[in-house]
């Protein structure tokens, strides 16, 4: 990279920024309440191939509630990356 674009300010739109951070917090808040669900199938009193059978369900869930969040962050910070070296 060169010394100009090293020097140029980073440009980000507000409202882009939001967006990031709010996408940012449902996976923090899908991540925790997944933790949560995957302790307490540990703690159940079932037995151990019942736990691995409902964890596995769980994770699969997991995946794909959190894929198009996932999915979205991405787009939103090539984007936001595209408009700091836009400027």
């Amino acid at each position: 990279m060169s010394s100009y674009a090293s020097a140029q300010p980073r440009m980000y739109s507000p409202g882009l920024d939001l967006t990031l951070k709010e996408v940012a917090r449902t996976l923090g808040h899908i991540d925790l309440e997944h933790q949560v669900e995957l302790e307490k199938v540990e703690n159940s009193a079932n037995t151990k191939e019942t736990k691995q059978y409902i964890s596995e369900r769980l994770r699969a869930a997991y995946r794909e509630r959190r894929r198009p969040y996932v999915d979205l962050l991405n787009q939103l910070w090539m984007q936001q990356r595209g408009q700091s070296f836009a400027a």
